[in-house]
């Protein structure tokens, strides 16, 4: 709920006493821990600057709004939090005037769970903005947040959740282009192909999925439906973003899972179809959550040496316990021995060095 910028606690105007407003204080605390930038991802909009008129010879356009209404009817009013609550610095979030305002009409779109997450964002971004290196750029993290999208919303839901989640922040325009772009073709291939009746977006830190109930249909099948529109949209995907993010397929329980994967993090072992090694095997049961997969990825440990024995072993695990899949490893030595060692026993298999 939009409340008041720093700057208008001084100004006199009018304000109903059934409101529980923010204090000067909290004010400035929610606009100094995102260094007085907006909190909405794809903004980011400085709110602070110089004035040549006013008093104290600064402007600031930002705003300390609620994120559950300060007073009851308001958006996202919660009745169970006290007045103490509802005013304190937990409850707020620092955003410009236009998305202060815009979060309120359209509460649907943005739940409280969601403008948590964009505060949490935005001052872990500012946090490692403070004493960095004029020009250089610390990624932020994909924001958790999922929606259910019908067929006839896709386009602009889809959107605006690659909006609401910070994807450009995250991955950079370039790899922002090829995965919206991926993902709306894939929805119109769930409802036209693949009989889904709706679709279910995640976000959660390093992955994007996309999950619809339906008969399997995956990768393979969006290349051979002679639909050209998804077919190419996954080819300049794999083009654009070899090597900075992958897509995986799962289909288990009559579920459709498509996962966007970014291979820059440390976070690639969160994926369905990724296996985690111990001591360069795998466990018992770590088999158990890659069936379904069409691929199986295989994230080699970069502080242990993985060699020719270790590797004859693993294959053995694999083959024993997923047959007949392709495979990929990643952080596998790029020693040419190696590889050629691996992919004699693994027809099906490919290489990435993230």
């Amino acid at each position: 709920m939009i409340g008041k910028s720093i700057f208008a606690i001084s100004e006199s105007f009018e304000v109903s006493m059934s409101r529980d407003d923010f204090s000067a204080k909290v004010l400035d605390e929610l606009a100094k821990r995102v260094a007085f930038q907006c909190s909405a991802p794809s903004c980011r909009t400085t709110t602070i600057g110089p004035s040549d008129s006013r008093v104290g010879r600064v402007t600031n356009i930002g705003v300390g709004a609620h994120i559950t209404a300060a007073a009851k009817g308001g958006p996202r009013y919660n009745d169970k939090l006290s007045k103490e609550q509802r005013a304190a610095y937990s409850n707020g979030i620092w955003l410009c005037g236009n998305h202060a305002k815009l979060i309120d009409d359209n509460e649907d779109r943005f739940p409280e769970k969601l403008l948590q997450s964009w505060k949490r964002n935005a001052e872990r971004s500012a946090r490692l903005q403070v004493a960095r290196a004029t020009g250089s750029f610390a990624h932020t993290l994909l924001i958790d947040h999922e929606v259910i999208i019908n067929e006839r919303d896709l386009n602009q839901h889809v959107m605006e959740f690659f909006e609401d989640t910070g994807a450009a922040d995250a991955w950079g325009q370039r790899i922002y282009d090829s995965a919206l772009m991926l993902t709306y073709e894939l929805g119109i291939n769930a409802f036209t192909h693949g009989g889904a009746e709706a679709v279910h977006l995640k976000a959660n830190t390093g992955c994007l999925y996309m999950t619809y109930r339906g008969p399997i249909f995956g990768p393979s099948d969006l290349e051979h439906v002679g639909g050209q529109g998804g077919a190419a949209a996954l080819a300049s995907f794999r083009e654009q973003c070899n090597g900075s993010m992958e897509l995986t397929y799962r289909h288990r329980d009559s579920i459709n899972e498509f996962t966007l994967v970014d291979l820059k993090r440390n976070l690639n072992h969160r994926h369905p179809c990724a296996l985690r090694l111990t001591k360069n095997l795998i466990s018992g049961n770590g088999f158990k959550p890659a069936q379904g997969c069409t691929e199986i990825h295989i994230y080699i440990d970069s502080t242990r040496v993985f060699g020719f024995s270790d590797a004859r072993r693993l294959v053995q695990q694999l083959v024993a316990n997923l047959p007949d899949h392709c495979y990929v490893f990643h952080n596998v030595s790029r020693d040419p021995g190696l590889r050629k060692y691996i992919a004699e026993q693994l027809p099906r298999v490919r290489f990435i060095s993230s």
